[in-house]
């Protein structure tokens, strides 16, 4: 009696392990195409991944890999939505096959199915970042990192620093961003451009300091491909009014650069306080590149109509008994306001609703009787209101 219970002891051991060894199987024949029951092999599969005698093998975790894949790949929607993540799942499931595999069966299989799923998360960050879904995007981005580490993958994919640094960066989390941008610079990724990102970061942790640190180090490391980098200082320096040290970048921005009709547009702007003849050179030069800009028509005529202005100011404050003084003044005038006129006019020609440009030649055609230009600007401006 002792034998006999002895080998049923044996046999109904030998028969758990074979049922579950058999739900392997069985997950295989449920994914085949000609069956296609994607739900039965995942449940099948999954059991043989939680029982004891089938868990540590690593055929159980390659199967696995191979059923979630599927799930991930399927249009079935039905299928796909059997898990929240079944690319995720089946990475790690490959992972774990690859653990377990000491004897090395399924090595090549495993270690090809693992770099494909990492091609897959980068293109499921991208498109998780077109559909403004930054978190899952991020989280896709990482899982390529993380994948890039293991000691039989050993790839950097700089793209994916990157663009988990814009994915965290949209999604508010600014620390992995920074980390992630610093990353992209210290693999020379993506050119200037990424300290200019960093720089931003800076300024949304409201530090400026550290901000125009990367901008400076962005031109540093490209000297010759930094003309936004560039803009961008000038722009810091310009809205604290400082003019000197916007100057400071203005200059060598344009030699670089000499065909940017939009830095010739801040060149003016830079020198607009300290040196008028300077500015409108500038904005002039902005014009004969593009004839087509609106900003240095708008401040070239801005610059002759307020000048304009401060002499017609003057005028009205000379004594009634100077009316020679009065009379020099006054031509003076009419003649800056002359000069702002084609550029108010030219302004309005590319951009008809514009307040300013409107304000400003409602004055000039008044001032010059000119009643019919004046009439079409008055409705223009009331239709504003």
């Amino acid at each position: 009696m002792k034998r006999i219970a002895i080998a049923l002891t044996l046999i109904l051991a030998f028969s758990a392990s074979y049922g579950q060894s058999n739900k392997v199987v069985s997950a295989w024949n449920y994914m085949k195409p000609e069956y296609n029951e994607l739900d039965k092999a995942k449940v099948a599969i999954d059991l043989a991944a939680q029982h004891p005698k089938t868990q540590g093998q690593a055929k159980t975790w390659y199967y696995r890999g191979l059923v979630y894949h599927k799930l991930y790949m399927t249009k079935d929607e039905s299928f796909s939505a059997l898990d929240p993540n079944p690319l995720k799942e089946a990475y790690l499931s490959f992972v774990k096959a690859k653990e377990l595999d000491v004897k090395k069966r399924y090595e090549d299989k495993i270690i090809f199915k693992i770099k494909v799923a990492g091609t897959e998360f980068f293109n499921k960050g991208s498109q998780e970042y077109q559909d403004k879904k930054f978190i899952e995007s991020l989280e896709s981005f990482e899982t390529v990192l993380e994948l890039g580490t293991l000691p039989y993958i050993n790839q950097v994919d700089t793209g994916a620093f990157f663009n988990a640094a814009i994915a965290a960066d949209q999604a508010g989390i600014l620390d992995k961003a920074l980390a992630y941008y610093q990353k992209s610079i210290e693999l020379k990724y993506n050119g200037s451009d990424v300290y200019h990102y960093v720089a931003q970061i800076y300024v949304a942790m409201g530090d400026t300091v550290n901000s125009v640190q990367a901008y400076m180090d962005g031109i540093e490391a490209y000297p010759d491909n930094s003309v936004f980098l560039y803009i961008k200082l000038m722009r810091y320096y310009l809205e604290r009014q400082q003019l000197d040290q916007a100057a400071k970048y203005i200059r060598p921005a344009v030699e670089k650069d000499p065909e940017n009709f939009s830095l010739w547009n801040v060149y003016g702007s830079a020198f607009e306080d300290t040196d008028i003849e300077e500015s409108i050179m500038g904005y002039s030069r902005a014009i004969e590149i593009n004839p087509e800009f609106f900003d240095p028509y708008y401040n070239i005529g801005t610059i002759y109509f307020n000048q304009g202005v401060e002499l017609n100011n003057e005028a009205m404050s000379i004594p009634l008994d100077q009316t020679e003084k009065y009379d020099a003044t006054v031509i003076k005038r009419d003649e800056l306001f002359k000069k702002a006129l084609p550029f108010y006019e030219k302004a309005h020609e590319l951009d008809e609703n514009f307040k300013g440009v409107l304000v400003a030649l409602k004055e000039i055609y008044y001032r010059f009787k000119m009643t019919e230009k004046l009439a079409d600007i008055k409705a223009k401006l009331d239709s504003q209101k």
